[in-house]
């Protein structure tokens, strides 16, 4: 459980005809990681080449698109918000179904002749749709433009140019139409006539003008018209009876019948989702699945009769694979399986934890995925992650809320996402932490002794005794000192643990020289705490009597030793690795190290002993300090919200509530996300940089869906 799930490394070869079978077969057992043959061409190089993409993936791909479009069309409303996985597969039926769905006797060129008729018809209908909703738009427009004429009462051909007059119609600013009147007047005296009137369902700002001039004038009247912003009505192509009455009745006609023609289009579109949106779902999950498969063989090296698959597979598993790959292709295949080195950078890591750790691998995944070689900290950081968190926010009544809501998010919330879910159960255990650390403390909502004498302080009130805790261990305001001496022997242990893996993740490849040098720096980083330890004051009981020689001895021990023995690794490393062939000339031979060389490893060592590790130690133990930082911090933003809701309880007990609970409201959301933060902080610079690397590959075994 502290390391990734042991891997086999497979290599299939199989006869061209069965690679169909096998990738079926494949999806099937559900437990083979694909990877691409690249990766180990220098294993084939002249046996086989990569495999390139072909028609039927060209194919495929376009299909799946086309069907993804008309998918979008067709969804219907009451589906809008699911997602395409939704709708193929609903949660229900997921477990019974999944693995069952086999198309038989269907091609892919079946499955696009089918397809293409459907498209055709529905990209007829949406299009005579689109084409009839933009003229009944265009003619709705016309009737309210005839609705005002009618309201003037003129017909259509008294509209436009005369030989004595003209008639100018159409749209004006609501604001122009006084600088109208004065502008023509200025233009032609008095020989004008305006009439106006608002737009029917039409802009609010907006107004209908009809403006009648000499035709003799027409010229002057078209500049000022331009300069107000008149925009003119254009007489539509469309055939109209003069009359105005006739007009309008001519237009209503046709806007029913255009609103009638939508409805049947939407009634024929309702009748293909209702007939064939099954269909389409089932169109869909084929030329998935053929997609998946064209995808996938790319990944495949190739000869004339053969393909080549690489994969990994848990330990477990290899002899299932084997077996039913054997029987998938009648004996006509060969599986080599091979053992991974655990530094081997292409092995894909699988975790393999219990269900109630799992969410802790999310928070290991935001660092970095394990190496194969990495050691799997999921089980410690379940542990010591909610611990850190209890530490700074440390209070039975905030924790219980936390708690509540953890299980709120587990259980009560069933609408939220999966992985959101199962993070309820870090929540559970941060706020179960919170408690216990509260009950240590002997903190309640923000009540404690300390916040008891403070309020009698500042307010002359008192906290009632039945909500004041006596802590189990102690207060940490009264006793900071104490409290970060405590946190910095936390910090300590945790950095300690990570460098003990450290050391059994050396031990495990067998590097003896990285084991001594892990254990030199255990020892230095309890240098470090002894040296912090020190200016605290603390000292073994046996320097109370102010022991000089005996302090210098524990100095020389606990400090110089081990900084001494660091220099000296890291400058024989780096010997080791001029003398292994890290310098040499263009002859290809060792050059003779100069005495600037020496200088240049001796800086490096003394760089390493002393800034690298021990005040780095040093800098990571006064790091956990934050957990005392974060814990005062909570106890001192919830005593000023106790101090004001004492204050207002001399006003108003009503007032004094609301103070309350918005403080414990504040406190536990802005605390708990700090908090939250700073553990996570302590974990991904503190511990793991100890002993974990990341950066690996997630175990993904294939699957067509």
């Amino acid at each position: 459980m502290l390391k990734p799930v042991e891997m086999r490394e497979l290599r299939i070869v199989t006869l061209d005809e069965h690679v169909d079978g096998v990738i079926k077969r494949i999806d099937a057992l559900g437990s083979v990681h694909l990877t691409d043959i690249k990766e180990f061409l220098n294993v084939w190089e002249g046996l086989v080449v990569p495999s390139k993409a072909d028609e039927m993936l060209i194919k495929a791909s376009e299909l799946l698109v086309r069907i993804d479009n008309l998918i979008a069309l067709l969804q219907p409303p009451q589906e809008s918000k699911k997602s395409l996985k939704e709708m193929l597969f609903q949660e229900q039926e997921d477990e019974k179904e999944a693995g069952k769905t086999e198309v038989v006797g269907i091609s892919l060129e079946a499955i696009d002749t089918e397809f293409t008729k459907l498209e055709k018809r529905v990209n007829e209908l949406i299009t005579n749709k689109d084409s009839l909703i933009e003229d009944s738009s265009k003619a709705k427009e016309l009737l309210r433009v005839l609705m005002v004429l009618d309201d003037f009462g003129v017909d259509l051909g008294f509209v436009g140019a005369k030989d004595i007059i003209t008639v100018h119609l159409g749209k004006l600013p609501e604001s122009g139409l006084e600088a109208l009147a004065g502008s023509l007047e200025t233009v032609v005296g008095a020989n004008y006539f305006v009439e106006s009137r608002q737009v029917p369902d039409g802009e609010d700002e907006v107004v209908f003008a009809l403006v009648v001039t000499l035709t003799e004038d027409k010229e002057a009247v078209d500049r000022v018209l331009m300069r107000l912003d008149f925009e003119p009505w254009q007489r539509p192509e469309v055939e109209l009876p003069e009359r105005i009455k006739d007009a309008i009745t001519d237009v209503e006609t046709k806007i029913k019948q255009q609103a009638d023609a939508i409805k049947g289009t939407e009634r024929e579109v309702a009748e293909i989702r209702k007939t064939k949106f099954a269909d389409l779902l089932a169109m869909h999950e084929f030329v998935q699945i053929e997609d998946n498969k064209a995808k996938v063989k790319v990944l495949f090296g190739y000869s004339e009769r053969v393909r080549v698959i690489e994969g990994w597979t848990p330990k477990e598993e290899v002899e299932n694979v084997i077996a039913g790959i054997r029987d998938e292709t009648g004996g006509f295949s060969v599986v080599e399986v091979i053992e991974p080195k655990r530094d081997d950078v292409r092995v894909p890591s699988l975790l393999k934890n219990p269900r109630i750790l799992k969410p802790f691998e999310s928070i290991i995944n935001m660092y970095g995925r394990p190496l194969y070689k990495d050691i799997d900290p999921t089980v410690i950081t379940a542990i010591m992650f909610p611990i850190l968190f209890g530490l700074m926010f440390p209070d039975i009544g905030h924790g219980l809320i936390i708690l509540l809501l953890g299980l709120a998010l587990m259980f009560v919330f069933k609408g939220l996402d999966k992985e959101i879910r199962s993070a309820g159960i870090i929540v559970v255990l941060c706020g179960l932490c919170a408690v216990v650390a509260g009950v240590l403390f002997g903190e309640f909502f923000g009540f404690s002794h300390y916040a008891s004498h403070l309020v009698h302080d500042s307010t002359g009130m008192h906290i009632p005794n039945m909500l004041l805790l006596d802590p189990l261990w102690f207060e940490p305001i009264p006793e900071v000192e104490f409290m970060f001496v405590v946190v910095m022997l936390i910090g300590a242990l945790h950095m300690g643990l990570g460098l003990c893996l450290n050391v059994a993740n050396k031990l495990s490849e067998k590097d003896y020289f990285e084991v001594l040098s892990g254990f030199v720096k255990l020892w230095c980083l309890f240098g470090a705490l002894y040296f912090l330890l020190l200016l605290f004051g603390f000292h073994f009981t046996e320097l109370q009597d102010n022991n000089m020689p005996l302090l210098l001895r524990n100095i020389t021990i606990y400090m110089v030793l081990p900084i001494f023995s660091l220099f000296a690794l890291k400058v024989i490393a780096e010997l080791r690795h001029e003398a292994g062939g890290g310098n040499h000339d263009s002859g290809g031979k060792k050059e003779k190290l100069g005495a600037m060389d020496y200088l240049i490893i001796l800086i490096d060592g003394v760089i390493d002993a002393l800034l690298e590790n021990f005040f780095r130690f040093l800098a990571n133990i006064v790091s956990y300090g934050r957990i005392l930082a974060l814990a005062l911090c909570h106890a001192a933003l919830i005593e000023v919200f106790l101090l004001l809701t004492f204050m207002c309880l001399g006003l108003h007990v009503v007032l004094a509530t609301v103070v309350f609970l918005a403080g414990t409201v504040v406190v536990i959301a802005l605390e708990a996300i700090m908090a939250g933060i700073h553990t996570i902080r302590l974990h991904f610079y503190e511990w793991f940089t100890k002993f974990y690397e990341g950066g690996g590959i997630e175990f993904s075994p294939f699957k067509l869906r």
